[in-house]
């Protein structure tokens, strides 16, 4: 199984000293990650996928192509509920995010209590990677993963945003 089917069908990457997926409830991919632990499965990738772990090549990760990228589907969502998880091993939110009509609302378990308080959230418009399946997150049914920049590699996450508001359910491009 390829690095990229182990981790949710999608390469997103932290420059920091390990490689993260930020959202499914902002967890880090652990080197221990086994694909027996993820139920999703994703078609086969070409050749130029690499079946380890990708190794920083002047400064960055290898390239990928666009037709990868464009396979995520990134969408503004508005969240409309937080919580604490206290099933997590380390502190999280639930938290219940509006993706507008045509998505409808999904949930999400976020590793983001450093810098924000659950009514601090509720109202913010996200970034979330929303057609990567379910899993379920210390008993919560993540369906979204929600992104958020590791500026320093510590763990500690700031959620992406927009700089002003657009319609629940808006795609990145």
């Amino acid at each position: 199984m390829s690095f990229r089917q182990r981790h949710f069908g999608v390469l997103l990457y932290n420059f920091g000293t390990r490689p993260y997926i930020v959202g499914q409830n902002c967890l880090r991919i652990r080197r221990s990650f086994s694909s027996s632990s993820s139920s999703m499965s994703s078609p086969q990738t070409p050749a130029t996928q690499p079946d380890d772990e990708p190794q920083l090549q002047d400064g960055h990760f290898p390239d990928v192509t666009a037709s990868h990228f464009v396979a995520l589907d990134l969408r503004i969502g508005t969240v409309t509920a937080a919580s604490p998880n206290v099933k997590a091993r380390k502190p999280a939110y639930k938290l219940t995010i509006d993706f507008g009509p045509q998505i409808g609302t999904k949930t999400s378990s976020a590793q983001i209590t450093h810098y924000y308080k659950p009514d601090e959230l509720i109202g913010r418009q996200i970034v979330a990677a929303v057609n990567l399946g379910e899993r379920r997150i210390a008993g919560v049914k993540s369906q979204v993963l929600v992104l958020g920049a590791d500026g320093n590699g510590d763990g500690i996450i700031t959620l992406l945003g927009i700089e002003r508001p657009v319609p629940n359910g808006t795609r990145i491009s």
